[in-house]
């Protein structure tokens, strides 16, 4: 499948809930752009075959459910730059309680997401690995669309993180070097996606 989508984001964490605030509070809300909260419900083999190999099957739960396969990681060089295969659409809301209960049928759905899985992985097993909660609020900077995520896990723990799709990432840095230095924020740019916080906090991956 060679004309799979990309997605090009620049991610950085946001190291306290006051800095993630202070964002927050300081930017324009993007009109037309709601927050969101959202679900996300992941799925892999019982080996994690998916995720160890930069993969992810996700069903995510919000005003729709969206199925979602990406695939890649951070670009060498470019740190908190992801540079990945995102193939998603929406599906049937019916879906997410059918494949919770026989992830199997997940493999069945004539869906994009899973064509690129079976290109990618072949038959499969899958099983539920997790969820976690993200609470989504959209601000603009110089023309941006900032995605600021308050990430809830099971577990009750949380983290802050602020994302931008982008082509010209060094470009992009700048610019939110620039908000953080003059809002005072302490960042640093992440280095994995939320469902391998996840599995790190479960001690499965490293």
């Amino acid at each position: 499948m060679p004309d799979e989508p990309r997605e090009l984001e620049l991610k950085y964490r946001i190291d306290s809930e006051p800095d993630y605030l202070r964002i927050v509070d300081s930017l324009p809300a993007a009109p037309e752009r709601a927050d969101s909260s959202l679900r996300n419900y992941y799925f892999d083999t019982q080996s994690y075959l998916l995720s160890r190999s930069q993969g992810m099957l996700r069903l995510r739960q919000g005003r729709a459910v969206v199925l979602c396969f990406k695939k890649g990681g951070e670009r060498e060089g470019s740190p908190g730059f992801f540079d990945v295969v995102e193939v998603e659409g929406e599906v049937r809301k019916k879906l997410l309680e059918e494949a919770l209960a026989q992830p199997d049928v997940l493999l069945r759905e004539p869906h994009p997401a899973i064509h690129s899985v079976l290109k990618h992985y072949g038959q499969i097993e899958l099983e539920p690995i997790g969820y976690l909660d993200t609470l989504r609020r959209y601000r603009l900077h110089e023309g941006r669309l900032l995605e600021c995520d308050e990430v809830t896990y099971p577990d009750g723990s949380r983290a802050f993180e602020v994302e931008v799709e982008t082509t010209r990432p060094e470009d992009t840095r700048k610019a939110l070097l620039r908000i953080f230095d003059e809002l005072g924020i302490s960042a640093s740019p992440q280095r994995h996606s939320k469902l391998q916080g996840l599995l790190r906090k479960g001690g499965i991956l490293p």
